[in-house]
């Protein structure tokens, strides 16, 4: 015999050392396998194939010759309409009223988010910080007071009203002053979906 005859063969893995390999890839590659045969079948099934574009063909046609048109020649400018000046006043105090409504409503949801600070005050025990929440809140509502056409102002001084006895109870029985502020709220915006 030879030397290399003398080498004992190169010894292969155990076959329990690959099974347990195999049990172990073997669940996920049959998922690939299941997601991918899933995948193709909804996409050919299911979704609509494109039909396919029929090959176009260019012919060039030639361009009939037209004598070129004289540009018209330019026409005077019409004077812009005048509009009355009691219209145009009308317009303009229309917009300010507009505007006025619209930055009153910006109050009011100034107070409305204000107060969502005070109550979150009020359920941490901060009745300091509560305090200067319910007063910014008042400022709101005076500045959309002032803003306001006169059918608005009778529920926003009633709103201030509640604020203010809010406050002053804030210091002697805060017990349910969050609750109270969570109707004030609703009120407010309630006032602004008007």
């Amino acid at each position: 015999m030879t030397a290399t005859d003398d080498t004992p063969p190169p010894s292969l893995p155990l076959p329990g050392h690959w099974q347990r390999y195999v049990r172990l890839v073997a669940p996920h590659v049959l998922t690939i396998a299941a997601s991918l045969a899933l995948f193709l079948v909804i996409h050919y099934w299911v979704l609509p194939a494109p039909a396919p574009a029929a090959p176009q063909i260019a012919t060039v046609t030639p361009a009939p010759t037209v004598p070129p048109t004289p540009l018209p020649s330019p026409q005077p400018a019409l004077p812009p309409a005048q509009l009355d000046d009691g219209l145009l006043r009308l317009t303009i105090l229309d917009l300010q009223a507009e505007n006025a409504q619209l930055r009153a409503a910006t109050h009011l949801l100034r107070a409305a988010i204000t107060l969502d600070e005070a109550v979150q005050a009020l359920q941490r025990n901060d009745f300091a910080e509560a305090d200067r929440a319910l007063m910014t809140a008042r400022r709101a509502l005076d500045r959309a007071y002032q803003l306001s056409v006169e059918p608005r102002k009778g529920p926003i001084d009633s709103i201030r009203l509640q604020i203010s006895q809010i406050r002053d109870d804030l210091g002697v029985r805060p017990e349910g002053a969050d609750r109270r502020l969570w109707q004030v709220r609703r009120l407010i915006l309630a006032l602004v979906d008007e």
